[in-house]
């Protein structure tokens, strides 16, 4: 089971690389965000501190935390966690016999996409 800070962090880092949230922009506070995530307010404090120190979030003492305007390190940690996706995603298809390769055909058979189709 995935803890939940960690769960959280996935979902804030999701909202950003989306642009759900945008550079810039002021997070709620942490009780309003352990209310939405119904954790207590330290599982939140943790999962931003965490992301602040990946560099997607900052802190402003006095305002909160807020997204980072750097529009480029978001764009290098999504490339990032797009690359991480795409591995495991290429193992598991090994794992099944399946290599990169075959991909194209895979998925473009007739019989392959019908078959996918009625599963």
């Amino acid at each position: 089971m995935i803890p939940a800070y960690i769960r959280i962090m996935q979902t804030i880092r999701q909202e950003i690389f989306s642009g759900e949230l945008e550079p810039n922009q002021k997070m709620n506070s942490i009780k309003d965000l352990s209310k939405k995530y119904k954790v207590n307010p330290n599982t939140v404090q943790r999962a931003l501190a965490n992301l602040e120190e990946e560099g997607l979030l900052r802190s402003n003492r006095t305002a909160g935390k807020y997204v980072t305007d750097n529009k480029l390190l978001i764009k290098s940690i999504r490339c990032k966690e797009a690359r991480k996706v795409t591995e495991e995603f290429i193992s598991s298809l090994e794992n099944l016999g399946i290599h990169p390769d075959e991909l194209v055909k895979l998925f473009s058979e007739p019989e392959m996409t019908k078959a996918m189709e009625n599963a």
